[in-house]
């Protein structure tokens, strides 16, 4: 008797969340259209694009696009291709650095001096690479005109100003 109370009570319950549930939702789908009305979405789809577009070129910094001349676009090509010669190798060698520290980090007698001296070297490498990455920034700059120097910069607040917004 107890048992076919608490089933009874059970499915009651349950047909009334799933009633709820119905109500709540109301006519119409997702969207928000409602016995006729077209929802907010609707206008969204359907609104003029022009100051829009504008306000995301603004947010996304497409209105900077940089364009270069074919003779700066040789140039960076090159610059860049040097550069990734350069720092090439010494990404392997800090790649294999960082697990020559994870193995000697894993031994169960862990010899200290190995391992500052492993640091020591990853140090040395870091202050390498940053230094090449500084000389390449310098000489691409030399490359752009004023114009394009402005829009860069217009490029980088435009992508710190998103990623403030994100944080």
């Amino acid at each position: 008797m107890k048992n076919r109370w608490i089933h009874t009570a059970a499915i009651l319950l349950l047909a009334s969340i799933m009633a709820y549930g119905q109500n709540a939702q109301g006519p119409g789908d997702w969207q928000g259209k409602r016995q006729g009305q077209e929802g907010p979405r609707f206008h969204q789809k359907h609104r003029q694009h022009g100051s829009e577009m504008r306000q995301k070129q603004r947010r996304t910094g497409q209105h900077l696009a940089i364009e270069f001349s074919e003779e700066q676009k040789e140039e960076l090509k090159t610059l860049k291709l040097e550069h990734h010669k350069l720092v090439k190798p010494l990404r392997y060698k800090m790649a294999e650095l960082k697990a020559r520290e994870r193995t000697l980090m894993a031994e169960e007698k862990v010899d200290l001096k190995a391992v500052h001296k492993v640091i020591d070297e990853q140090t040395a490498l870091t202050n390498q690479m940053k230094k090449l990455s500084a000389e390449h920034r310098v000489k691409v700059k030399s490359i752009f005109t004023d114009e394009q120097l402005m829009k860069l910069e217009g490029r980088r607040k435009a992508a710190r100003s998103r990623r403030a917004s994100f944080s």
